[in-house]
């Protein structure tokens, strides 16, 4: 009974769910099989027609591609096939000549080795085993770090050696600071003595058969010169765009009549980068100024002692004490040849002042002792201690290496005569000479050219002459002044020319960067940067690198200046138009140029990045010398039509035989060797 009741009361929950789903299909309003196929039937239709209509427009639209790509692919599969056939063939005679050539270069290796001596044998066998014992020894350097460990062991010795011989100064300086001051020029003076001592062939080698002194003196400052000159050129470009900047910013705030610096802040915003870009270029500039400060000072100092050198050199007296006899050796050969240099050498015995004349070889030692101590020799900086007279009070004062370097002494102790010498001739500067003060401190010289600079003036008002001619006529005449005192020699003979000569190219372009120096020297205090110092000492450092070149090609060509009459009047007006500041940046700007065309310095002319080395004035140069020179050329050619012209005879001569007509020396009795 129990299991009848629970199936009648599943039967009829399942048929009040089935009832449910009844009602629940026709509130869905689903469509008849009938009406679902027709409509499937219908959009199937429509698909169709849609399909063939899209492939339809996709064929009407890629077939021209499909076209151009074929006919390219044609074409690509022609050249193909070409370049396969004929790289197959090449490559295949190519490979049978290789094969020849190897198999005839095996052959006479093979028999030339049996022609060889068994000595001659052993002897390639021992060049191959050390070349390969080289080649592991290279890589066994290399796998092992030698260079490295060496280069830093050699680092940190040199740094505690270093550093003991500031330890020993600061010593000596609380003691007295006169003894420190002169303590390393006195251990350097003993170093090469000892050196002289012990090692005498080396010092000698060194002086006499290298190029160590040439290097020392001349090459590789003027190598740091072009390079400071790069450099500064790309610093005073980017303070001339930023001045140009500000200028930019500063104009609307002036025009708005606001404050320039409140209208700059609030305008531009400096960013923790542009602060740190900016200290970055601070840096660098102080280093370059400081840089620049030392060329000149070097240059100075050399130009100074060349000129007293060259000066004693003409004297008499002093000329056959300072002209050493000169050792005329080859590097390749041992032998020496006593050889005399100078004005006053002669051929006759030697006297009393040929006792006092010191050798080539001592003289050679010598200059290079001096230049090593002049640039090499390292001053610590130390902290020495003044005791006042009576008192027994120290007091400690701190010493700048920069104050005490051999440079520095030099400088300081030559620099004075050669601002003597300009301040007593006509000496003027840009700023000098047409400054607004009192015409009593003026010199009459300076006072005439302001009197021409108002006629100037008057011209440029009535403009007869321009603006720019007007600044270039003064600044010639201001540049020009200082060659007043030796305007007379030119008047003179070669003798006293000469005098006149050291002037203008040594002690006149001294006096001007002696000047620059000091400028840059006061400008290191101040806070704000001046480019005018700057500008000034790039072109004086342009012209030590024009006067370099010009005194390397005038010592090259002195053989044949000895024989020109007037040479050392045409070398006067040579040195007298270097100076000018217009010539000095011109000459150097080509020099430049041809430097970068000769891949010596990099180029930053974005103009004269087209140009190759064959546009170059050496290689020119070069071309014009060859095509000059005689050749054969023109003789060939003319042999040619010689023999043309014979041909041409012969065969005219056939078809006259073969005519019948006598030829013209046959009719004149003439035969044809023409006899």
């Amino acid at each position: 009974i129990i299991n009848s009741t629970n199936m009648n009361l599943l039967a009829s929950i399942i048929e009040v769910w089935v009832g449910m789903i009844y009602d629940f299909l026709e509130i869905l309003d689903l469509p008849s099989r009938q009406e679902y196929v027709s409509v499937a039937a219908s959009a199937f239709r429509d698909f169709k027609v849609a399909s063939s209509s899209s492939w339809h427009l996709a064929y009407l639209t890629f077939r021209p591609l499909v076209i151009l790509l074929g006919i390219l692919s044609h074409q690509v599969a022609a050249i193909l096939r070409v370049i396969a056939q004929h790289s197959v063939a090449h490559g295949w005679v190519a490979a049978k000549e290789g094969y020849f050539q190897l198999k005839t270069a095996t052959i006479w290796f093979v028999n030339f080795q049996r022609e060889l001596p068994t000595s001659a044998k052993y002897a390639e066998l021992g060049a191959v085993g050390i070349l390969i014992a080289l080649w592991l020894l290279r890589r066994h350097v290399r796998n092992r770090r030698y260079v490295e460990r060496t280069t830093a062991w050699y680092r940190e010795k040199k740094r505690r050696a270093l550093r003991r011989y500031r330890r020993m100064v600061e010593k000596v300086a609380k003691t007295s600071l006169l003894l420190a001051l002169t303590l390393p020029h006195l251990l350097y003076i003993m170093a090469a003595l000892l050196a002289k001592r012990m090692i005498p062939s080396v010092v000698t080698y060194l002086a006499t058969r290298t190029y160590l002194n040439a290097i020392l003196s001349f090459w590789h400052p003027l190598y740091l010169t072009i390079l400071a000159i790069s450099r500064l050129s790309n610093h005073l470009k980017s303070y001339e765009q930023v001045d140009t900047a500000e200028g930019e910013t500063e104009l609307p705030s002036k025009l708005s009549g606001r404050n320039p610096e409140k209208a700059g802040r609030r305008g531009r915003l400096v960013t923790p980068s542009m602060l740190k870009k900016q200290q970055k270029q601070k840096t660098e500039m102080k280093a370059l100024r400081s840089e620049v400060e030392d060329l000149l000072k070097y240059w100075v100092v050399y130009a100074l002692l060349l000129a007293l050198f060259r000066a004693l050199l003409l004297l008499p007296i002093f000329g056959r004490i300072l002209n050493v006899t000169a050792m005329t050796t080859s590097v390749i050969d041992s032998t020496a040849q006593p050889a005399k240099i100078g004005r006053w050498s002669t051929g006759r015995k030697a006297g009393l002042l040929d006792k006092f004349r010191l050798s080539g070889r001592f003289a050679e030692e010598l200059r290079l002792a001096f230049f090593v101590w002049l640039r090499l020799m390292p001053v610590p900086s130390f902290s020495g201690s003044e005791v006042s007279e009576g008192k027994r009070s120290e007091k400690i004062v701190e010493v700048e290496p920069n104050k005490h370097r051999p440079l520095d002494i030099s400088y300081d102790f030559l620099s004075p005569i050669t601002i003597s010498a300009m301040n007593s001739s006509a000496f003027l500067t840009k700023t000098e000479s047409f400054s607004g003060s009192n015409n009593d401190n003026k010199t009459y010289f300076a006072i005439g050219i302001t009197k021409f600079r108002s006629i100037l003036d008057l011209a440029v008002m009535l403009r007869l002459c321009s603006k720019n001619a007007q600044d270039w006529i003064i600044s010639t005449v201001v540049e020009s002044s200082s060659l007043v005192p030796a305007a007379v020699t030119l008047v003179m003979p070669s003798y006293f020319t000469s005098y006149g000569v050291i002037y203008v190219s040594l002690i006149v372009p001294a006096g001007y960067s002696s000047r620059s120096c000091a400028a840059i020297t006061r400008q290191k205090t101040s806070a704000e940067l001046d480019s005018l110092p700057l500008d000034d000492s790039r072109r004086y450092l342009q012209f030590w690198v024009v006067h370099a070149m010009i005194s390397v090609f005038l010592d090259f060509i002195s053989p044949l200046l000895s024989w020109v009459p007037f040479s050392t009047h045409m070398t006067w007006l040579l040195w007298a138009y270097v100076q000018l500041e217009h010539p000095t940046r011109k000459l150097h700007s080509f020099l430049e140029k041809e430097l970068a065309l000769l891949g010596l310095v990099s180029s930053k002319d974005n103009q004269n990045a087209s140009e190759t080395l064959e546009d170059s004035a050496v290689v020119r140069s070069f071309r014009k010398i060859m095509s000059a020179l005689p050749s054969n050329v023109e003789s060939k050619s003319d042999q040619q039509t010689l023999a043309e012209e014979s041909e041409v005879n012969a065969s005219i001569h056939k078809i006259v035989e073969g005519s019948g007509v006598p030829s013209e020396g046959k009719r004149n009795g003439v035969n044809d060797s023409g006899q």
